[in-house]
């Protein structure tokens, strides 16, 4: 099997999805997801620092082929070129499926998978247990667990602690990325495995996961703002906890209660795409349409979320150029 420490070492620091770039027709854009890879290494995102993933949820992964999938794959693994650790997601109800595309993503040069719970109906604790055996026992490839509540008809599925400590056990098992609506279980998990998996923070509640032990943290804003995502991983690594406080409250928390109502920031949607590309877009990325059939985000939600971003200062961090991928 792989070397268990060498990818903990690199499951660290600051993970970014990626947005995947479409034209009209909604084909992908391999010429620039390459530069853009490029850029963020240029601009700090590498080995030590941080994860690029394709194929993820913000990538709009749910709506795609498997012709797309090996894409992406194969595009970000030809683009980082060892300078940083690679990672694309599995959102799959078949575990053959899912070791398929593991065993594709491995052979392209790929450092990880993501691997999502499968569900149709909310799964037993032995089906998803069964999902990421299946995929450990057929493919020698870096695992991220990603635990999906949201995802999951009510009640809804967290991954608990026993079945947590039967996945520990399994090979390839590296990390989590580690979100409940149960802040006790939230905080209950890190405290028993922080030091058996790479916990990366995708609650985000200040600095309550870091300074529980969080090896990193999830953040797309890295897109169009690496230097703003550096400075956070840089309070994060010093664990000067007031300034990442204050640095996070300052652009993601304060901006947005402080000029909109909550119905105004109010949005129901079937994935990440649309709400992912106005955030870069206002960040001055443009990546293109969403996938179809994404319902378009309302002007009253668009309007609240430009001046919330806008108020935020974030702009100030914003490098990225249209003409990088031009």
């Amino acid at each position: 099997m792989g070397d268990h420490k060498k990818r903990k070492e690199q499951l660290t620091g600051i993970v970014t999805p990626l947005p995947t770039f479409f034209d009209s027709d909604y084909k992908i854009q391999a010429n620039k997801m390459k530069k853009h890879v490029r850029w963020l290494i240029d601009n700090g995102i590498a080995n030590g620092t941080g994860v690029l993933m394709a194929h993820a949820g913000l990538s709009e992964a749910y709506l795609m082929d498997e012709s797309e999938f090996q894409c992406l794959a194969q595009t970000l693994a030809e683009a980082a070129d060892g300078k940083v650790p690679t990672m694309v997601g599995l959102f799959e109800m078949s575990a053959r499926v899912a070791a398929r595309k593991a065993a594709y993503a491995q052979k392209a040069g790929i450092d990880f998978v993501q691997v999502a719970p499968p569900h149709y109906f909310v799964p037993s604790e032995e089906d998803v247990y069964g999902h990421y055996r299946y995929i450990t026992d057929h493919v020698d490839i870096g695992i991220m667990i990603y635990n999906t509540p949201w995802a999951m008809p009510q009640p809804g599925f967290d991954m608990s602690i026993p079945l947590l400590e039967r996945l520990c056990e399994l090979d390839n098992i590296i990390g989590m990325k580690w979100h409940s609506f149960d802040v006790n279980h939230f905080v209950h998990v890190m405290r028993l495995f922080s030091d058996r998996l790479n916990l990366i923070d995708n609650l985000r509640v200040i600095s309550l996961g870091p300074r529980l032990g969080m090896k990193g943290f999830i953040e797309w804003w890295t897109n169009a703002a690496p230097r703003w995502s550096l400075k956070r991983l840089e309070l994060m690594r010093a664990k000067k906890w007031e300034e990442y406080d204050e640095f996070v409250l300052k652009y993601q928390t304060d901006p947005f209660i402080r000029t909109a109502q909550p119905e105004q920031l109010s949005w129901v949607g079937m994935g990440e795409g649309p709400t992912a590309r106005l955030t870069l877009k206002i960040l001055g990325l443009d990546a293109g349409p969403a996938l179809p059939a994404q319902a378009p985000l309302s002007p009253t939600y668009e309007q609240a979320f430009r001046n919330a971003m806008t108020s935020s200062d974030i702009l100030d961090y914003a490098d990225w150029k249209p003409s990088i991928v031009a």
